[in-house]
């Protein structure tokens, strides 16, 4: 029982959410945090990437966010 609940479950990043809430673009969020193109497009298009320590704390500065709002652990269908 408890294995099949957490087959259900994953870690996902809400990057692209709490953009899109502050209305600006995966341009502006690339420049801001001034990461690689690759790594903050694919933070915004791809929820299953987890970025690494670095990353996280250049978001958590620039955008004044906790890890744990913007990576949580979730149901894999959401």
């Amino acid at each position: 029982m408890e294995m099949e609940y957490l087959e259900k479950k994953t870690v996902k990043n809400r990057v692209k959410h709490l953009i899109d809430s502050k209305s600006e673009t995966r341009y502006q969020f690339w420049k801001k945090t001034a990461l690689a193109q690759n790594t903050a497009y694919r933070l915004y298009n791809e929820p299953e990437y987890i970025p690494g320590r670095e990353v996280i704390e250049k978001i958590c500065l620039v955008y004044g966010w906790q890890p744990g709002d913007f990576i949580v652990y979730t149901n894999k269908d959401c």
